[in-house]
């Protein structure tokens, strides 16, 4: 089974941020996932356990991942869909180095790493039993994506 790698600023297993909608395409493709879906901006992959979305130039600007039976994904060397939501936020927080960070079940975004998690509910616990909060998504931006973010919060 494939284990990709989520390296904060950098990229998801073959997914790298700043790709061409091309370039991460054939990545994708090339270790076994090919495109199944396009919607606008974003490509699905995986069972759509694997989301590109894109800026206004076609390159990549977040990787965000789901937990799929077909592969893993790490960070740290610890499979995310594996561990509590409890345990893979305090995993994440002792790496951003930015500072004091308390637990939001339903969305969080460590600043340093632009490293986000997304809705933890007992639902997505598919290795455990539905019996703990995991993440529904975890992913990774880069400043494109904060800027894309923070202009949506203005308008709110």
């Amino acid at each position: 089974m494939p284990v990709f790698e989520i390296l904060p600023l950098e990229a998801i297993g073959p997914a790298r941020l700043g790709a061409s909608r091309a370039a991460a395409r054939e990545a994708m493709s090339v270790n076994g996932f090919p495109l199944e879906r396009s919607y606008g901006r974003v490509d699905y992959f995986c069972e759509a356990s694997i989301q590109l979305e894109y800026d206004p130039s076609d390159q990549v600007q977040f990787i965000g991942v789901s937990g799929n039976s077909q592969l893993n994904f790490t960070f740290r060397g610890v499979d995310v869909f594996s561990i509590s939501a409890t345990e893979l936020f305090s995993l994440m927080a002792a790496s951003d180095d930015s500072g004091s960070h308390e637990f939001d079940r339903y969305e969080y975004c460590f600043p340093n790493q632009i490293l986000t998690l997304w809705d933890a509910d007992e639902q997505y616990d598919r290795q455990g039993g539905e019996e703990r909060e995991v993440w529904g998504q975890v992913g990774i931006g880069n400043d494109a994506y904060v800027a894309a973010i923070e202009a949506i919060e203005k308008k709110l």
